[in-house]
């Protein structure tokens, strides 16, 4: 584990700032929001009594889109932009609550975004690794042609990142399903 930490070290910097940038900009974009809308977002939550964890489809949908782009290499940029829009959903909940309930509210987005994303994120961020680990090998395949080596290692980061896809839909389905459960005795942070 540690040696595979070591030899990534550039990516998981480089997808750590990303995380951090996107973080920030939710918080930003939340604050840049008219006081109309933030009534308005105020009023949906408090009248929430639980919420449901629904990311299957978005994420589904958007990893096999990124997969498949990436044999056309847009799908590099694609996942790196994926990374930061969930960094920025991140940093947008975060505020919400913190902007309602202060403190209660910090601690409650936090726990809520580690139950629900802090697996997901990570195996978004091993995911977009072997994206970008395709889009090389594509670049190498096509200016080396016919080179076996090169194929073989596609076609195994395309079967990991299967593996991670198939991963995040299964957690998902498992939160989606027992969300309310896990969620529900949080309430008593912000209730």
């Amino acid at each position: 584990m540690q040696s595979l930490l070591t030899k990534n070290k550039n990516y998981f910097l480089f997808t750590g700032i990303i995380i951090l940038i996107g973080i920030l900009a939710g918080v930003l974009y939340f604050q840049l929001l008219n006081n109309d809308v933030h009534e308005r977002i105020k009023e949906t939550i408090v009248s929430l009594n639980y919420f449901k964890s629904n990311a299957i489809l978005k994420d589904l949908i958007i990893m096999a889109i990124i997969l498949v782009l990436t044999f056309f290499i847009i799908g590099v940029p694609l996942g790196i932009f994926f990374i930061f829009y969930e960094s920025v959903t991140m940093g947008f909940i975060i505020s919400v609550f913190f902007s309602i309930y202060k403190i209660k509210g910090l601690v409650f987005a936090i726990l809520y975004l580690l139950i629900t994303r802090l697996l997901t994120l990570i195996l978004v961020v091993i995911f977009i690794k072997k994206i970008i680990n395709i889009g090389r090998y594509i670049i190498g395949f096509l200016i080396y042609k016919k080179d076996e080596i090169i194929k073989e290692k596609i076609l195994l980061n395309f079967r990991n990142s299967l593996y991670i896809i198939i991963f995040v839909l299964i957690i998902n389905i498992i939160l989606y399903f027992s969300s309310s459960y896990i969620l529900k005795p949080l309430f008593f942070i912000i209730k």
